[in-house]
Protein backbone atom coordinates (compact mmCIF):
# COMPACT_ATOMS: atom_id res chain seq x y z
CA UNK A 1 0.00 0.00 0.00
CA UNK A 2 3.00 2.36 0.66
CA UNK A 3 3.79 2.44 -2.78
CA UNK A 4 0.57 3.35 -3.82
CA UNK A 5 0.71 7.00 -1.71
CA UNK A 6 0.93 9.43 -4.85
CA UNK A 7 4.59 11.22 -4.85
CA UNK A 8 5.22 14.82 -6.01
CA UNK A 9 8.73 14.48 -6.72
CA UNK A 10 10.81 17.54 -4.59
CA UNK A 11 13.96 15.47 -3.93
CA UNK A 12 16.04 14.41 -7.11
CA UNK A 13 18.62 11.78 -5.01
CA UNK A 14 19.41 10.73 -1.74
CA UNK A 15 20.74 13.52 0.45
CA UNK A 16 24.28 12.86 1.40
CA UNK A 17 25.60 10.95 4.14
CA UNK A 18 29.01 12.59 5.54
CA UNK A 19 31.50 11.55 8.21
CA UNK A 20 32.03 14.37 10.84
CA UNK A 21 35.57 13.40 12.46
CA UNK A 22 36.79 16.65 13.66
CA UNK A 23 33.83 17.08 15.55
CA UNK A 24 33.69 13.00 16.70
CA UNK A 25 37.28 13.71 18.26
CA UNK A 26 35.99 16.61 19.95
CA UNK A 27 33.02 15.31 21.21
CA UNK A 28 34.57 11.68 22.27
CA UNK A 29 32.66 8.91 20.04
CA UNK A 30 33.91 6.30 17.81
CA UNK A 31 32.30 7.64 14.99
CA UNK A 32 30.24 10.67 14.05
CA UNK A 33 27.92 10.84 10.67
CA UNK A 34 25.64 13.64 9.27
CA UNK A 35 22.87 12.67 7.19
CA UNK A 36 22.11 16.04 5.12
CA UNK A 37 18.63 16.62 4.69
CA UNK A 38 19.05 20.36 4.62
CA UNK A 39 20.00 19.78 1.04
CA UNK A 40 16.87 18.68 -0.02
CA UNK A 41 16.88 21.40 -2.46
CA UNK A 42 13.40 23.19 -2.61
CA UNK A 43 13.41 26.44 -0.75
CA UNK A 44 16.42 26.37 1.29
CA UNK A 45 16.01 22.70 2.14
CA UNK A 46 14.73 20.70 4.57
CA UNK A 47 13.40 17.58 6.34
CA UNK A 48 9.72 18.57 5.77
CA UNK A 49 9.93 18.41 1.72
CA UNK A 50 10.09 14.42 2.24
CA UNK A 51 6.79 14.75 3.65
CA UNK A 52 5.65 17.39 1.58
CA UNK A 53 6.32 14.89 -1.48
CA UNK A 54 3.26 12.93 -0.28
CA UNK A 55 1.26 15.79 0.47
CA UNK A 56 1.38 17.36 -2.27
CA UNK A 57 1.17 14.27 -4.33
CA UNK A 58 -2.26 13.73 -2.36
CA UNK A 59 -3.35 16.89 -3.14
CA UNK A 60 -3.05 17.13 -6.52
CA UNK A 61 -4.34 13.23 -7.25
CA UNK A 62 -7.70 14.74 -5.36
CA UNK A 63 -7.56 17.70 -7.55
CA UNK A 64 -7.17 20.30 -5.02
CA UNK A 65 -5.85 24.15 -5.80
CA UNK A 66 -4.98 25.46 -2.42
CA UNK A 67 -2.89 23.97 0.28
CA UNK A 68 -3.55 25.32 3.97
CA UNK A 69 -1.47 25.02 6.37
CA UNK A 70 0.02 26.78 10.04
CA UNK A 71 2.54 26.96 12.48
CA UNK A 72 4.63 29.71 14.22
CA UNK A 73 5.77 33.43 11.75
CA UNK A 74 9.43 31.89 11.99
CA UNK A 75 7.91 28.10 10.68
CA UNK A 76 10.44 26.03 8.82
CA UNK A 77 7.29 23.47 7.33
CA UNK A 78 5.08 26.89 6.64
CA UNK A 79 8.25 27.94 4.49
CA UNK A 80 8.97 24.48 2.76
CA UNK A 81 5.17 24.50 2.10
CA UNK A 82 5.12 27.59 0.26
CA UNK A 83 7.97 26.74 -1.70
CA UNK A 84 6.82 23.43 -2.89
CA UNK A 85 3.41 24.30 -3.44
CA UNK A 86 4.60 26.94 -5.53
CA UNK A 87 6.68 24.30 -7.72
CA UNK A 88 3.52 22.23 -7.82
CA UNK A 89 1.27 25.05 -9.16
CA UNK A 90 -0.20 25.71 -6.27
CA UNK A 91 -1.57 28.29 -4.02
CA UNK A 92 -0.45 28.81 0.10
CA UNK A 93 -2.23 30.24 2.52
CA UNK A 94 -0.16 29.77 5.61
CA UNK A 95 -1.80 30.12 9.25
CA UNK A 96 0.58 32.00 11.78
CA UNK A 97 0.15 31.25 15.88
CA UNK A 98 -0.17 34.15 17.80
CA UNK A 99 -1.31 37.68 17.12
CA UNK A 100 2.07 39.40 16.14
CA UNK A 101 4.45 38.30 12.67
CA UNK A 102 7.47 39.76 14.14
CA UNK A 103 10.48 41.45 11.51
CA UNK A 104 10.09 40.11 8.39
CA UNK A 105 12.79 38.04 7.61
CA UNK A 106 14.08 34.65 7.84
CA UNK A 107 11.35 32.10 7.08
CA UNK A 108 8.23 34.86 6.85
CA UNK A 109 10.32 37.05 4.01
CA UNK A 110 10.48 33.93 2.71
CA UNK A 111 6.72 32.85 2.49
CA UNK A 112 6.44 36.36 0.98
CA UNK A 113 8.76 35.97 -1.59
CA UNK A 114 6.49 32.72 -2.27
CA UNK A 115 3.70 34.32 -2.64
CA UNK A 116 1.74 32.98 0.45
CA UNK A 117 -1.20 34.67 2.04
CA UNK A 118 -0.71 35.00 5.62
CA UNK A 119 -3.26 35.12 8.62
CA UNK A 120 -2.83 36.03 12.27
CA UNK A 121 -5.20 33.48 14.20
CA UNK A 122 -4.48 35.06 17.36
CA UNK A 123 -4.46 31.00 18.83
CA UNK A 124 -1.82 28.87 20.01
CA UNK A 125 -1.08 24.86 19.34
CA UNK A 126 -1.45 22.63 16.87
CA UNK A 127 -4.39 21.61 17.35
CA UNK A 128 -6.22 24.84 17.60
CA UNK A 129 -4.00 25.90 14.67
CA UNK A 130 -5.72 22.72 12.60
CA UNK A 131 -9.31 24.41 14.00
CA UNK A 132 -8.14 28.29 12.74
CA UNK A 133 -7.08 25.90 9.25
CA UNK A 134 -10.20 24.07 8.86
CA UNK A 135 -12.40 27.51 8.83
CA UNK A 136 -9.93 28.82 6.36
CA UNK A 137 -10.64 25.44 4.39
CA UNK A 138 -14.29 26.52 4.71
CA UNK A 139 -14.38 29.75 3.26
CA UNK A 140 -12.16 28.30 0.46
CA UNK A 141 -14.64 26.01 -0.26
CA UNK A 142 -17.44 28.44 -0.23
CA UNK A 143 -15.54 30.41 -3.11
CA UNK A 144 -15.31 27.69 -5.04
CA UNK A 145 -11.67 26.76 -4.01
CA UNK A 146 -10.73 22.54 -3.41
CA UNK A 147 -8.48 23.14 -0.19
CA UNK A 148 -6.34 20.66 1.16
CA UNK A 149 -5.22 21.08 4.48
CA UNK A 150 -1.90 20.05 5.89
CA UNK A 151 -1.25 19.65 9.63
CA UNK A 152 1.44 21.84 11.68
CA UNK A 153 4.59 19.85 10.71
CA UNK A 154 3.34 17.87 7.87
CA UNK A 155 2.67 14.94 10.46
CA UNK A 156 0.16 12.81 9.08
CA UNK A 157 0.15 8.68 8.10
CA UNK A 158 0.65 10.29 4.70
CA UNK A 159 3.45 12.89 4.98
CA UNK A 160 5.48 10.74 7.68
CA UNK A 161 5.72 8.31 5.19
CA UNK A 162 8.18 10.20 3.56
CA UNK A 163 10.69 9.03 6.44
CA UNK A 164 10.00 5.49 6.28
CA UNK A 165 11.29 6.10 2.65
CA UNK A 166 14.31 7.86 4.23
CA UNK A 167 14.91 5.00 6.27
CA UNK A 168 14.93 2.98 3.48
CA UNK A 169 17.68 5.24 1.75
CA UNK A 170 20.02 5.50 4.83
CA UNK A 171 20.12 2.13 5.45
CA UNK A 172 20.55 1.34 2.11
CA UNK A 173 23.55 4.25 1.39
CA UNK A 174 25.43 2.02 4.77
CA UNK A 175 24.90 -0.83 2.93
CA UNK A 176 26.48 0.06 -0.50
CA UNK A 177 29.34 2.29 1.05
CA UNK A 178 29.93 -0.83 3.32
CA UNK A 179 30.15 1.51 6.47
CA UNK A 180 31.01 0.79 9.95
CA UNK A 181 27.91 -0.09 11.68
CA UNK A 182 25.94 2.97 13.23
CA UNK A 183 24.01 1.90 16.30
CA UNK A 184 22.79 5.04 17.45
CA UNK A 185 20.47 8.02 15.26
CA UNK A 186 19.99 11.45 16.88
CA UNK A 187 17.42 14.14 15.15
CA UNK A 188 15.35 16.95 16.41
CA UNK A 189 11.56 16.41 17.11
CA UNK A 190 8.98 19.12 16.95
CA UNK A 191 5.40 17.55 16.07
CA UNK A 192 7.12 14.66 16.11
CA UNK A 193 6.67 12.94 12.52
CA UNK A 194 10.13 12.38 10.93
CA UNK A 195 11.09 10.41 14.63
CA UNK A 196 7.49 8.66 13.95
CA UNK A 197 8.44 7.96 9.95
CA UNK A 198 12.09 6.77 10.91
CA UNK A 199 10.33 4.72 13.59
CA UNK A 200 8.23 2.79 11.40
CA UNK A 201 10.59 2.12 9.32
CA UNK A 202 12.79 0.41 11.13
CA UNK A 203 9.83 -1.25 12.15
CA UNK A 204 9.46 -2.84 8.68
CA UNK A 205 13.29 -3.19 7.98
CA UNK A 206 14.72 -3.81 11.37
CA UNK A 207 18.51 -2.89 12.37
CA UNK A 208 19.95 -2.54 15.64
CA UNK A 209 19.85 1.15 15.71
CA UNK A 210 18.76 3.55 18.94
CA UNK A 211 16.58 6.32 17.65
CA UNK A 212 16.45 9.55 20.10
CA UNK A 213 14.17 12.51 19.00
CA UNK A 214 15.49 15.45 21.24
CA UNK A 215 12.35 17.42 21.53
CA UNK A 216 12.36 21.49 20.65
CA UNK A 217 8.93 21.99 22.55
CA UNK A 218 6.92 19.13 23.96
CA UNK A 219 7.44 17.39 27.23
CA UNK A 220 8.58 14.13 26.79
CA UNK A 221 5.53 11.80 27.86
CA UNK A 222 3.36 14.36 25.20
CA UNK A 223 6.02 13.80 22.32
CA UNK A 224 5.68 9.68 22.91
CA UNK A 225 2.70 9.66 22.63
CA UNK A 226 2.44 11.44 19.31
CA UNK A 227 5.46 9.70 18.01
CA UNK A 228 3.45 5.96 18.89
CA UNK A 229 0.43 7.44 17.17
CA UNK A 230 1.65 8.42 13.98
CA UNK A 231 4.25 5.96 13.94
CA UNK A 232 1.54 3.11 14.20
CA UNK A 233 -0.79 5.25 11.74
CA UNK A 234 1.85 5.29 8.94
CA UNK A 235 2.04 1.44 9.26
CA UNK A 236 -1.67 1.30 8.95
CA UNK A 237 -1.73 3.58 6.08
CA UNK A 238 0.71 1.11 4.43
CA UNK A 239 -1.78 -2.12 5.29
CA UNK A 240 1.17 -3.26 7.74
CA UNK A 241 0.14 -5.29 10.64
CA UNK A 242 3.19 -3.89 12.65
CA UNK A 243 3.30 -1.43 15.76
CA UNK A 244 5.63 0.51 17.65
CA UNK A 245 5.43 0.44 21.42
CA UNK A 246 6.30 2.64 23.81
CA UNK A 247 9.44 0.99 24.67
CA UNK A 248 10.82 1.70 21.39
CA UNK A 249 9.94 5.16 21.25
CA UNK A 250 13.62 7.19 22.70
CA UNK A 251 12.85 11.01 23.30
CA UNK A 252 14.23 13.31 25.60
CA UNK A 253 12.79 17.43 26.69
CA UNK A 254 16.25 18.20 28.60
CA UNK A 255 17.50 20.30 25.98
CA UNK A 256 14.00 22.74 25.01
CA UNK A 257 16.08 25.42 26.55
CA UNK A 258 13.83 28.92 27.71
CA UNK A 259 10.83 28.05 25.72
CA UNK A 260 9.98 26.52 21.78
CA UNK A 261 11.46 29.19 19.50
CA UNK A 262 13.98 31.01 21.71
CA UNK A 263 17.95 29.71 21.68
CA UNK A 264 19.71 27.97 24.35
CA UNK A 265 22.57 28.63 25.39
CA UNK A 266 23.73 25.33 25.14
CA UNK A 267 22.61 25.05 21.46
CA UNK A 268 24.05 27.92 20.40
CA UNK A 269 27.78 26.44 21.59
CA UNK A 270 26.97 23.39 19.89
CA UNK A 271 26.26 25.49 16.57
CA UNK A 272 30.05 27.28 16.94
CA UNK A 273 31.17 23.66 17.51
CA UNK A 274 29.89 21.82 14.28
CA UNK A 275 30.92 25.41 12.23
CA UNK A 276 34.18 25.44 13.86
CA UNK A 277 35.01 22.28 13.25
CA UNK A 278 33.29 20.77 10.39
CA UNK A 279 32.06 23.89 8.48
CA UNK A 280 28.77 23.20 8.45
CA UNK A 281 25.30 24.79 10.28
CA UNK A 282 22.90 24.21 12.51
CA UNK A 283 19.67 26.59 13.77
CA UNK A 284 19.15 27.63 16.76
CA UNK A 285 15.53 26.07 17.04
CA UNK A 286 15.72 22.91 15.60
CA UNK A 287 19.17 21.21 14.83
CA UNK A 288 21.19 23.68 17.19
CA UNK A 289 19.10 21.95 20.54
CA UNK A 290 19.28 18.76 19.09
CA UNK A 291 22.98 18.63 18.48
CA UNK A 292 23.60 20.04 22.20
CA UNK A 293 21.43 16.87 23.14
CA UNK A 294 24.26 14.54 21.05
CA UNK A 295 27.22 16.20 22.27
CA UNK A 296 25.94 16.21 26.12
CA UNK A 297 24.52 12.59 26.11
CA UNK A 298 27.42 11.34 24.39
CA UNK A 299 29.40 12.85 27.26
CA UNK A 300 27.22 12.02 30.08
CA UNK A 301 26.54 8.69 28.86
CA UNK A 302 30.64 8.20 28.14
CA UNK A 303 29.72 7.16 24.04
CA UNK A 304 33.46 6.81 23.25
CA UNK A 305 32.31 3.26 22.07
CA UNK A 306 29.48 4.31 19.98
CA UNK A 307 28.88 4.87 16.19
CA UNK A 308 26.55 8.22 15.96
CA UNK A 309 24.57 9.70 13.42
CA UNK A 310 23.23 13.51 13.47
CA UNK A 311 20.45 13.36 11.13
CA UNK A 312 20.17 17.04 10.25
CA UNK A 313 16.23 17.79 9.53
CA UNK A 314 17.37 21.93 8.04
CA UNK A 315 16.08 25.61 9.23
CA UNK A 316 19.07 27.57 8.04
CA UNK A 317 16.98 30.57 7.73
CA UNK A 318 16.72 30.98 11.61
CA UNK A 319 20.29 31.16 11.97
CA UNK A 320 19.65 35.12 10.46
CA UNK A 321 17.05 35.42 12.60
CA UNK A 322 18.43 34.72 15.77
CA UNK A 323 21.53 36.44 14.92
CA UNK A 324 21.40 38.29 17.93
CA UNK A 325 22.05 35.28 20.12
CA UNK A 326 25.57 34.63 18.58
CA UNK A 327 26.95 38.18 19.94
CA UNK A 328 28.72 38.77 23.33
CA UNK A 329 28.33 41.96 24.37
CA UNK A 330 27.24 43.28 21.83
CA UNK A 331 30.11 42.09 19.73
CA UNK A 332 30.13 38.84 16.92
CA UNK A 333 32.80 36.38 18.99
Amino acid sequence: MGNSIPRFPLLWGETPLEPLPRLAARIGVKALWIKRDDLTGVALGGNKLRKLEYLLGEAKSGDCDLIITGGSPQSNHARLTAGAARKAGLETWLCFAGRHRGKEQGNLFLDRLFGATTFLTGVYGSRNLLVEMEKKAAIARDRGRKPYVIPVGGSTPTGDYGYVEAWREWRSQVSRRNLPSIDTVVLAAGSGGTLAGLLAGKTILPAPVHLIGVSVWQKEPVLREEVIGLANGVLKRMDRPERVNEGEVHVTDRYIGPKYGVPSEGGIRAIRLLAETEGLLADPVYTGKALHGLIDLARRENWTDKSVLFWHTGGSPALFTHASAFTQDGSQR
